[in-house]
């Protein structure tokens, strides 16, 4: 899992501790196979259709993730579900309200008003942001800012229930399976589905009984994790309403093989399944085919598995082959998870020759907490690590925690000299206290150990509760502030769902609008603004040039390459003579729009 232990699948989420990565990066991205794809609103997703008439089933598949509002990911879980869906003839829509409509709550009134389903999923990719602390001075939140989520899917959950309350509600998700009767519970849900969705949801969608479909796990029921499901399926279909603003997901393998203290994915009991090898490369081609397609000249991609070298690198290693015998590696930049052993030289190569970034989930260099958080690995192995990286050449960042069990002054002081002797490039990324999820290690230990909490007075942990040791987060993280601070490469973790930018969500909606051009300045400035310290202005304002051109608004793309231009600074790799020629290409497919636009009126 991420070193931020977010309650969540491991893409992205990412996300929360990392710097993020220029995703519109390559020449590619702004000169190369630059089309004119026809821009209609039906065009624009697969689950923007209305229902067949005399279908026999229909779904309403509900992002219920909040945190799309300040990092838009694709819905790969109901995407996945989907796919697997398309055998039985059922209707499925994908529904991403927090992403792409004002008023979320209105949007699945609306929605299930219209498609009358069946059955009502609810995708709770997360429970909470993870970010322990935004900011280290007192701020009227209390001593965390861990913002919970439930309490806003809540409202979702009851807004669909007013207007379809013959409907079953399902909820599931990686958030929902780390606490799957707690969640019910809360939600007012009577079933979920626990780990990998994709027979339960194919078998719900053929009508089967839902008593009878292995996965599903009812409200009050004994059964909660325990009922974690470890299934692969093949290729997903992705929906084209996301652009890979913030990557694209893809998963190689479904489970962990470790038993971290404070993660979710230690309740496995180091359970794991891998892929088939070539669903997963066909998954990688055909995402790169069509991104390609919408001008995307190197595609990012994220390898969504709780650590990609583990348990051992075989896997990893014939991922990455497969993506150079299959002529992908030019076409790719991409990112995983990684312990800091096993990892070969053979592995950094291709790693290297592929275009990875290794993201490494450390927690700590002190031997003593690496113990009691019950990490497979020792600081010789991280020593080791980062030696190999350098020597090949392979890009990286560090993800650490601290103030996890057995923290103390000294070991605080041991990670941060471990900090201080890193290669300048390797960027890392850091939090103060470890959010405690229930049923976890972290959660028996929090127990026993009552004085090093804080937050909420939940005895279930649902509700956001940190562990700190040796003293207070917001404490913790001024110290860490003070040591770090002449470090340009290091910094606090992640994007918080109170002050993080809103600037992306806000492009998709823009240019997802009949009239994009309405806001689209206002959109920009957002997009510039200082404040998001986890994306430079020139990193957004280039994210939103990619949803602009995947969504076929040359006239929206143009303008938005024009304001990057009048950046001090634009993220490399790109150059200005790159940018300037994009902003050429793209006023002359503008243009080109609004000529053919022109002949289709004279012609009504």
């Amino acid at each position: 899992m991420p070193s931020n232990q977010s309650v969540g699948d491991s893409r992205d989420h990412s996300e929360h501790w990392r710097r993020r990565l220029i995703h519109v990066e390559s020449e590619g991205d702004f000169g190369r196979k630059l089309t004119s794809p026809g821009y209609t609103r039906q065009d624009m997703s697969v689950s923007a259709r209305p229902a067949a008439a005399g279908s026999r089933f229909r779904a309403l598949l509900v992002h219920a993730n909040p945190f799309q509002r300040v990092t838009p990911v694709p819905a790969y879980g109901l995407e996945r579900l989907r796919t697997a869906a398309e055998s039985t003839g059922a209707e499925v829509e994908i529904l991403d309200p927090y992403l792409f409509a004002e008023d979320a709550i209105e949007a699945v009134r609306a929605a299930a008003e219209r498609l009358q389903p069946h059955v009502v999923g609810l995708g709770i990719r997360i429970i909470d942001d993870c970010i322990v602390v935004d900011h280290p001075a007192a701020n009227g939140h209390g001593p965390i800012d861990v913002s919970f989520l439930l309490p806003e899917i809540r409202e979702l959950r009851r807004a669909l229930g007013e207007v379809v309350p013959e409907a079953t509600f399902v909820a599931g998700g990686a958030g929902f399976s780390a606490c799957p009767q707690e969640c019910l519970e809360y939600l007012d849900v009577e079933w979920g589905v626990v780990g990998a969705g994709e027979d339960v949801f194919a078998a719900i969608c053929a009508g089967r009984p839902l008593q009878q479909i292995p996965g599903l796990v009812r409200r009050g029921e004994e059964r909660g994790i325990d009922a974690y499901q470890l299934i692969f399926a093949g290729p997903t279909q992705r929906d084209a309403l996301y652009a890979p603003a913030n990557s694209f997901p893809v998963r190689t393998r479904i489970g962990c093989a470790m038993q971290c203290a404070y993660c979710t994915a230690a309740n496995l009991m180091r359970q794991h399944v891998n892929g088939d090898l070539g669903a997963v490369l066909a998954e990688i081609e055909q995402t790169v085919e069509s991104a390609k397609g919408r001008g995307i000249g190197r595609v990012p991609i994220f390898f969504a598995d709780d650590e990609f070298n583990l348990p051992d690198e075989k896997h990893s290693i014939a991922v990455l082959r497969g993506l150079v015998e299959r002529g992908l590696a030019d076409s790719v930049m991409w990112r995983a998870y990684f312990n800091p052993t096993p990892f070969s030289a053979e592995l950094a190569e291709l790693v290297r020759e592929t275009n990875g970034l290794v993201s490494i989930t450390v927690d700590s260099a002190a031997e003593k907490v690496l113990a009691a958080a019950q990490k497979p690995f020792r600081r010789r192995h991280l020593d080791d690590l980062i030696a190999l990286l350098t020597e090949h050449g392979v890009s990286a960042e560090l993800g650490l925690i601290f103030g996890l069990p057995g923290e103390t002054d000294e070991t605080v002081a041991e990670t941060i000299d471990f900090v201080r002797a890193l290669p300048p490039k390797i960027e890392v990324a850091y939090s103060t206290g470890a959010r405690v999820y229930p049923h976890t290690p972290l959660s028996r230990i929090a127990q026993k150990e009552p004085e090093r909490l804080v937050g909420a007075e939940d005895p279930t942990f649902l509700e956001p509760v940190v562990y700190s040791s040796p003293c207070a987060p917001r404490e913790l993280a001024r110290r860490l502030d003070e040591a770090f601070a002449d470090l340009p490469n290091v910094a606090r973790v992640g994007v918080s769902y109170r002050s993080g930018s809103t600037a992306l969500s806000e492009a998709y909606r823009t240019v997802l609008s009949p009239n994009g051009k309405t806001g689209w300045a206002e959109v920009l400035e957002d997009a510039a603004r200082p404040g998001d310290v986890k994306r430079a202005a020139g990193e957004a304002l280039a994210a939103c040039v990619q949803i602009a051109v995947w969504h076929g608004r040359f006239d929206l793309a143009s303008v938005a390459v024009k304001r990057l231009l009048a950046e001090g600074e634009v993220p490399a790799p790109m150059s200005r003579r790159q940018l300037r020629l994009a902003h050429l290409a793209y006023g002359g497919l503008a243009l080109a729009d609004r000529a053919r636009g022109a002949r289709l009126r004279r012609r009504k």
